[in-house]
């Protein structure tokens, strides 16, 4: 009974860009190369079309930025980072 209310859980939804398929919610992994630092932010949450690809929410995307600036002002040639520690409200 848990695997069929997980499946439904799901929430899919059908992409509105490409209308090819249903986008599912997914976690991955972001990464930044600026001036020769590298900066990685692990388990990003967004939705992943099979056709057209991964989108994020304008909320995931603004904070991701945030997290992705700050590991890189870090001074640290590479740096990594979850999701779920840094972001302010996990999405």
């Amino acid at each position: 009974m848990k695997e069929i209310l997980h499946f439904v859980d799901l929430r899919l939804m059908r992409c509105a860009r490409c209308d090819q398929a249903d986008r599912a919610p997914v976690r991955r992994a972001k990464l930044a190369e600026r001036d020769g630092h590298v900066a990685v932010v692990l388990d990003v949450p967004m939705e992943e079309c099979p056709a057209c690809g991964c989108w994020l929410t304008l909320q995931v995307a603004e904070s991701l930025d945030a997290m992705l600036s700050r590991l890189i002002a870090s001074g640290a040639e590479a740096s990594t980072a979850h999701w779920d520690e840094l972001a302010p409200s996990a999405a």
